[in-house]
């Protein structure tokens, strides 16, 4: 990973070759899309987004962040006309295991969603005593985070860093990543206006969950890249690229945004699977001790090629099994990346 304000900034690790370009009439009607596509307040709230610590009492808010209620601020508002502020910012961020299960930021990338500039890709200096380095999948060692503090290239506190990703946005800012909730929780940022793909893509599957109604599930950043983008991320043996991922979700959007239907048809082979992978779980239930039955092949007008590795069921998935076979961390969380 290249440090911020190095000159192999632009070219480092995770930097897509080709990002998706919005012209200027593109961006004018991408944004237009991104404000009419934020989700409501009690979506976020079901999803674990945290809202201010008026709001959080509830004793499983935050779910993995290590920052406490209080410390939450939400994002200020400023006038955007005097500051030039971006509309719109994709971001990820790479955290570390900490005290009790819980999570720390380490690095933070964010991106201009319009232009595609990088805004902000730094280390961040944890706030607490890491126990669990991550590196398999946050990218980062004890060694590494050390150079980086040696060498002027870390924010010194996660404060710091909510701060530094203030200067670009206020609270009239799009935030736009996948499954966000983990990553403001990590910066202790309370904001409204969010585009999470995990939501977007998982809302066209199920479009008749109420928004109160936890959705029954959400396909990753990586599957998502693959199916949408012919991308494959976190691939990488030195662990996930935070800028990256930014970028991932950033086009994820965008190609959404540009192809409805194609959206709208993966939408529905994805439910169709869904409904199957039920339906044999019903049956295995149903016929304990017995040979499973085969469904017969579902029929569809139009066939969608799926590229993730997973995305098949087999009648004894067991997501504990995946886990051991890809070697995380027992208290690892797939979706929050």
């Amino acid at each position: 990973m290249a440090f911020e304000g190095s000159p192999a900034l632009d070219v480092g690790i995770g930097f897509p070759s080709h990002p998706a370009v919005l012209d200027p009439l593109e961006q004018s009607l991408t944004l237009r899309y991104l404000r009419s596509k934020c989700h409501s307040w009690d979506r976020l709230r079901t999803e674990k987004y945290v809202f201010g610590p008026g709001s959080i009492r509830n004793k499983q808010l935050p779910s993995k962040g290590s920052i406490q209620t209080h410390e939450f601020r939400g994002t200020p508002h400023v006038d955007r006309q005097a500051t030039g502020f971006c509309q719109a910012i994709a971001i990820d961020c790479e955290m570390v295991g900490v005290r009790n299960g819980l999570q720390a930021l380490a690095f933070l990338s964010a991106v201009d969603f319009l232009t595609g500039k990088v805004l902000i890709s730094r280390y961040v200096v944890p706030s607490e005593k890491v126990v669990d380095w991550r590196s398999k999948f946050s990218g980062i060692t004890e060694d590494i985070m050390t150079s980086a503090i040696y060498s002027g290239a870390a924010f010194k506190s996660w404060r710091e860093a909510r701060n530094k990703l203030w200067e670009f946005m206020d609270d009239s800012t799009i935030l736009v990543g996948q499954s966000l909730n983990y990553d403001l929780e990590v910066l202790g940022i309370c904001h409204a206006k969010i585009v999470d793909t995990a939501i977007l893509t998982a809302e066209t599957v199920f479009p008749s969950i109420i928004s109160t109604k936890p959705l029954p599930r959400m396909w990753s950043l990586k599957s998502l890249a693959k199916d949408f983008l012919s991308l494959d991320i976190q691939n990488s043996n030195g662990g996930h690229s935070a800028l990256e991922d930014a970028y991932a979700a950033r086009d994820i959007a965008i190609w959404c945004i540009r192809n409805p239907e194609e959206l709208k048809l993966w939408a529905e082979n994805a439910r169709r699977r869904e409904e199957e992978c039920k339906l044999r779980k019903r049956l295995q239930r149903h016929h304990k001790g017995k040979s499973k039955s085969k469904l017969p092949a579902s029929q569809s007008t139009r066939a969608w090629e799926y590229g993730a590795k997973y995305d098949d069921y087999s009648d004894n998935f067991l997501w504990s099994d995946l886990a051991e076979d890809l070697g995380w961390p027992e208290e690892y969380d797939p979706w929050s990346d």
